[in-house]
């Protein structure tokens, strides 16, 4: 297999770019055969095939062909390492921040449900959540490593800070307010209050989003919404109600407000906040884990029509030497239900043997021949 991905990410694709890559998308039907990872600061297509099957596939879906020019195309064993760091959080302004592995795991979890990413491609994908956790426990953690916290602490010098969306990235800005030293008095806005819960946060319901845009001195804005909360021509009548400036922080994608340009506001998009951050330095250990594994994993999978069939075959020599095993011996038994764990006994021992030879077909450093000398071996048929 040959895994292929396209990437349009901050900071070399800009927010009104990758906004009207999404908007696109949108529009576009669920693709087949295609892993589809939308962020705050990036948009990553993935599929199984050449860099120009995924172009074409990206057209297919409503995508801009001189667009992709402006993105990275990867393919072979560079796409599968970029995926195994973007679920890392390596490719992040904060590296290993804790959103981009949720989000990850979230779409896979959603596009494998709805059929649309499966097969050789599915696995890649759950081997690069796999590494994403191990790298995870590795990493410092801090409260203070995330998108989420960089918006808070730009706001938190307010009293009041009201947050639109109760999503994964809302949630985790209410978690990140809560957490400052003093805590603001915090109101969530958002279209099912029912969901929201916690000690000292107030809720409302969706139409509450204009007043807050009138009265409160700080909103971080952080929903999933496929048009404007609030357009242009509408956020300029807000805003000539107000007696104070506002500290407006956008971190939806597409933006949830129209163009802003009145000097009331203070407004920082998704893309201000990632020029704030201080990237934390290489973290050499994450990175050689995460390497590794890419490769190890891209190995199994682009060899896995050489490799699976002999291993397959092993595992049914393992299992018929079993059942021979079990066969010979069970008339010494003292019980007939003593046969069922014979039987469990000897395809364990059996397949533990097997264990070390499948573990060396799946490697990178097998020689060329060793396929067929394990075949041989085994007697198999490998053609």
């Amino acid at each position: 297999m040959t895994l292929s991905s396209l990437t349009f990410a901050y900071p070399h694709v800009g927010d009104a770019d990758r906004a009207a890559i999404l908007r696109r998308l949108r529009l576009a039907p669920s693709p087949a055969d295609m892993f589809v990872l939308a962020t705050c600061l990036r948009l990553e297509f993935s599929s199984s095939g050449s860099a120009e099957h995924l172009a074409r596939r990206f057209e297919a879906i409503g995508g801009d062909r001189a667009m992709i020019a402006r993105g990275e195309l990867r393919s072979g064993e560079p796409a599968v390492e970029h995926l195994f760091r973007v679920a890392a959080g390596l490719e992040s302004p904060i590296v290993g921040e804790r959103e981009v592995l949720t989000q990850f795991r979230q779409a896979l979890a959603d596009q494998e449900g709805n059929g649309t990413v499966n097969g050789l491609l599915s696995k890649a994908l759950e081997a690069a959540v796999a590494t994403a956790r191990q790298a995870r426990a590795i990493l410092p953690e801090s409260p203070h490593d995330s998108m989420a916290a960089v918006a808070a602490q730009l706001a938190g010098a307010c009293e009041r800070v009201a947050v639109i969306g109760s999503g994964q990235m809302g949630t985790a800005v209410v978690a990140a307010l809560r957490s400052l030293p003093a805590p603001p008095e915090i109101l969530v806005v958002t279209r099912r209050p029912e969901t929201v819960a916690g000690e000292n946060v107030e809720v409302a319901g969706i139409d509450a989003v204009f007043e807050v845009l009138r009265r409160h001195p700080a909103v971080i804005s952080a929903t999933s919404a496929r048009e404007y909360l609030v357009n242009s021509l509408h956020l300029t009548e807000l805003l000539s109600e107000r007696t104070e400036e506002l500290l407006l922080i956008d971190m939806g994608m597409p933006p949830d407000f129209g163009n802003v340009g009145d000097k009331s506001i203070r407004y920082h998009g998704i893309d201000d906040l990632a020029r704030m951050v201080r990237r934390r330095g290489y973290h050499e250990e994450v990175d050689e884990l995460v390497a590794t594994a890419a490769r190890e994993t891209h190995h199994r999978l682009s060899t896995h029509h050489e490799v699976g069939p002999v291993i397959g075959d092993l595992l049914k020599v393992a299992d018929r030497v079993a059942g021979q095993v079990t066969d010979r011996f069970s008339g010494r038994l003292s019980s007939p239900d003593d046969r069922a764990v014979l039987a469990q006994a000897a395809r364990t021992v059996a397949r533990t043997i097997l264990a070390s030879p499948v573990h060396y077909l799946k490697s990178p450093e097998r020689s060329d021949d060793a396929v067929e000398i394990i075949a041989d071996a085994f007697e198999i048929d490998h053609a």
